[in-house]
């Protein structure tokens, strides 16, 4: 009793605060500011519908917004914007929380207008909805959020809120044609019971049903969208009209990163099969309106004997096109095959080759660093090298060093750093076949502990190995053929042991020294971050911008996650376009599909002889490089 009478005291205060942000009803519907390009939708809902999403959510004092896309993380507004438009169904104000359904060949789509619950039908998702008699469901009283759930023998329920005991969750049959009501079956499901749920008190909202397992799963948000601990909770059930058992560990998803706000969900299959939920957040930690879209990824996992519903906290925000301007566009990830610790090269004719980590080293070819096709590997299983047994090919590094097609490349079993070792290969043709010429260095003839990640550069006549991983990135100089150490040569240190991935550009004065930190492979939990340094000298001092030292372990964040995008590193030498842009790629996993280690490619910024990338993370869509 005492811990709600705390929450009723905040939730007092906060109404008080809310007031002054919130503004007037007529405030709801804020145009967003220029240039910001996230899908600005409450309450949104997500319908995928011959590969085609269908993004609709509360956004305009007219009717209801839709948006299309093909990969759920950049959206587009057809020629019609508006699916439903209010003179063609009930209500003309407060058009809230649509949801689409595609059943028996028409559109369903169940809204709320003027604090009533309606249904309008359509021939196609992108509408225009109408209703042939327009009247709300249930006319007698106000009802928001209603909710339709086919159960399997093809039952058809609707959960919707009522505000006869503040706001509360509600279910009731459905007729077949799935526009009225059996108002004889309704039933309450849920209202406030929870403490969390007190903030802002005697709010129960949004329901949205699945069944897994047997088990009905209902999530729902508490408190008042205006609150910033808005939030989603989860409740089950055995039969569709109850009782209901709320999950005692609630909420499951609320204040999740830089997030507030977090509620009014909805639930959707994504092509790959995976069960997807979408919510919306307010815009900022300072201001509601208007409130952001997000996806995230619904798990069920064991708990004490019992299967519980878990809301992945990786989640991402998808954003609009809004390219008016006829320039060409790419999106990022620019191959969405596993292809990591890319590696390119440039060929006379202005084509380009990418090389990546694979069983046998993946290649790819493009003329443009965006449309890539993919080509032979570099080694059959025949040809692949053998300098350690039962090991993979990491990490190439390609090079066109007198003639040949030069190819380093690392060969190490997982957590096998002592035996770790860097190997080179030949070929006439990027496209190999590549014939291995054999070890360069390991522990034994280096004494350096984890020998992979190559990177070749030739500066002023000499031809220089780097190397390293965790315990130091290292150089030696090579024969002029590339193929040996030379003789005499003595490796030499230039950072410290927070790296790995060195790849080496020289531009007007300076050496710029590319490495990655953090954890390359594990998933989203991957921390890998694209770093720099710079020096004036080859061998170093490379310093950050304050002039401390790599091998103190300093430098400068070049390209850091985002909400799309993890585990950013391993980053390819540079590349320039006609335009005299450098471009970079490298590799990073996708929150959308997480299958893997994907391409990306970015266009470095000089700011004061430092590289950056806009915003300092993977763009998702951006102008293309000029070839």
């Amino acid at each position: 009793m005492k811990n709600r009478f705390i929450f009723f005291l905040f939730g007092i205060v906060f109404c008080i605060a809310c007031l002054a942000l919130c503004g007037s009803e007529e405030e709801q519907f804020l145009e967003p500011e220029a240039n910001v390009s996230e899908v600005f939708f409450g309450d949104p809902f997500i319908l995928l519908h011959n590969g085609v999403y269908y993004a609709y959510g509360t956004a305009s004092s007219d009717g209801i917004e839709v948006y299309t896309s093909n990969d759920l993380l950049t959206w587009k507004a057809p020629e019609r914007k508006l699916a439903l438009h209010k003179n063609d169904v009930y209500a003309n104000r407060w058009f809230w929380a649509p949801e689409v359904y595609h059943v028996n060949g028409k559109f369903y789509m169940y809204y709320s207008g003027d604090e009533h619950i309606c249904v309008a039908t359509a021939d196609s998702p992108l509408g225009p909805f109408r209703q042939e008699k327009q009247q709300p469901m249930i006319d007698s009283e106000k009802c928001i959020d209603n909710s339709l759930f086919i159960d399997d023998d093809g039952k058809a329920y609707l959960f919707f809120d009522r505000f006869n005991d503040g706001l509360n969750i509600w279910v009731a049959e459905l007729e077949d044609d799935l526009i009225n009501l059996k108002t004889e079956t309704m039933r309450k499901c849920i209202n406030v019971s929870q403490a969390w749920e007190e903030v802002w008190p005697r709010v129960n909202e949004g329901a949205f049903v699945v069944k897994h397992n047997g088990v009905y799963y209902m999530t729902y948000s508490a408190n008042s969208y205006e609150s910033p601990f808005y939030g989603i909770g989860v409740a089950t059930a055995t039969n569709v009209f109850g009782p209901w058992t709320k999950y005692d560990k609630n909420p499951i998803y609320q204040n999740v990163g830089e997030l507030v706000g977090i509620g009014h969900s909805a639930m959707f299959t994504d092509k790959e099969g995976k069960l997807r939920i979408v919510f919306h957040s307010h815009n900022s930690k300072t201001k509601i309106h208007p409130r952001i879209m997000h996806i995230s990824t619904v798990n069920f996992k064991q708990e004490n004997g019992k299967e519980i519903m878990t809301v992945d906290p990786n989640y991402f925000t998808p954003v609009i096109d809004q390219d008016n301007t006829g320039q060409k566009k790419y999106r990022n990830p620019v191959i969405q095959a596993n292809v990591p610790d890319p590696t390119i090269i440039q060929l006379e004719d202005g084509g380009f080759y990418v090389y990546g980590t694979a069983q046998n080293v993946s290649i790819y070819h493009s003329t443009d660093l965006v449309n890539w096709t993919p080509k032979a590997n570099a080694f059959t299983n025949e040809t692949r090298p053998s300098l350690v047994p039962n090991a993979g090919i990491w990490a190439p590094n390609i090079n066109y060093i007198n003639g040949k097609y030069v190819m380093y490349y690392s060969q190490s079993i997982w957590g096998g750093e002592t035996t770790a070792s860097v190997g080179v290969a030949i070929a006439d043709h990027p496209e190999g076949p590549f014939t291995d010429k054999g070890l360069l260095v390991n522990m034994d003839n280096t004494g350096v502990q984890n020998c992979i990640d190559p990177d070749f550069i030739e500066d002023n006549g000499g031809k220089y190995l780097f190397w390293g991983s965790w315990h130091g990135i290292w150089g030696i100089e090579l024969t002029d053929d590339g193929l040996k150490l030379k003789e005499g040569s003595e490796k030499r240190q230039i950072a410290g042991t927070a790296y790995e991935a060195a790849s080496l550009h020289k531009r007007n004065n300076y050496y710029y020294l590319f490495a990655s930190v953090g954890s390359c492979c594990n998933g989203l939990e991957s921390t890998y971050t694209t770093v720099v340094g710079r020096s004036e000298n080859l061998w170093g001092p490379y310093t950050d911008k304050q002039g401390r030292p790599m091998m103190q372990n300093n430098h400068e964040a070049v390209i850091s996650k985002n909400g799309h995008f993890v585990g950013v590193g391993h980053n390819s030498g540079l590349v320039q376009d006609k335009a005299g842009n450098d471009w970079i790629l490298y590799h990073g996993f996708s929150v959308v599909n997480q299958s893997g280690r994907r391409l990306f490619l970015d266009k470095i910024v000089w700011v004061d002889n430092w590289p950056t990338v806009a915003g300092g993370t993977p763009s998702i869509e951006a102008d293309a490089p000029v070839f």
